[in-house]
């Protein structure tokens, strides 16, 4: 009996150390996807951030940023594991380190800079109206 239970932890700590090292995996893997595809966007959002610091300023800013980045991406792939699995994640990784996927990449940052004026625009077209109908 003793030894049926033994057994039983035994294998039910190792089924447990099994799938906490697939998990691992699979957020580390999602961490980099996140960081590979978002990096860009927001590197171009933050470009308008460095301009508000006095140039000197800005290594020591991106610094000390950095570690709150990492932190953001890591929520945010721990949120995408949820709705991806890591077969996925995989499936991505690989498309992003394509010709392909690496031209996606430049070509979404270009467009989040650009985009951006663009919503500027829009917003002051949009406040007139919404200054009309909010009265």
């Amino acid at each position: 009996m003793k030894k049926t239970i033994l057994l039983t932890i035994v294998f039910f700590l190792g089924s447990f150390i099994t799938v906490r090292a697939q998990d691992e995996a699979f957020v580390q893997d999602a961490f980099k996807l996140t960081k590979m595809s978002l990096s860009g966007s927001i590197e171009a959002s933050m470009s308008q951030v460095y301009t508000m610091i006095p140039e000197d300023n800005v290594e020591a800013f991106k610094k000390e940023l950095q570690p709150i980045m990492d932190d953001f991406y890591m929520k945010l792939a721990k949120k995408s594991t949820e709705y991806y699995t890591h077969e996925e994640v995989k499936e991505l990784l690989n498309f992003y380190n394509s010709e392909l996927g690496k031209k996606s990449l430049k070509v979404q940052e270009k467009m989040t800079k650009e985009s951006m004026g663009m919503a500027q625009e829009l917003n002051m077209k949009i406040m007139p109206l919404i200054q009309k109908y909010s009265k």
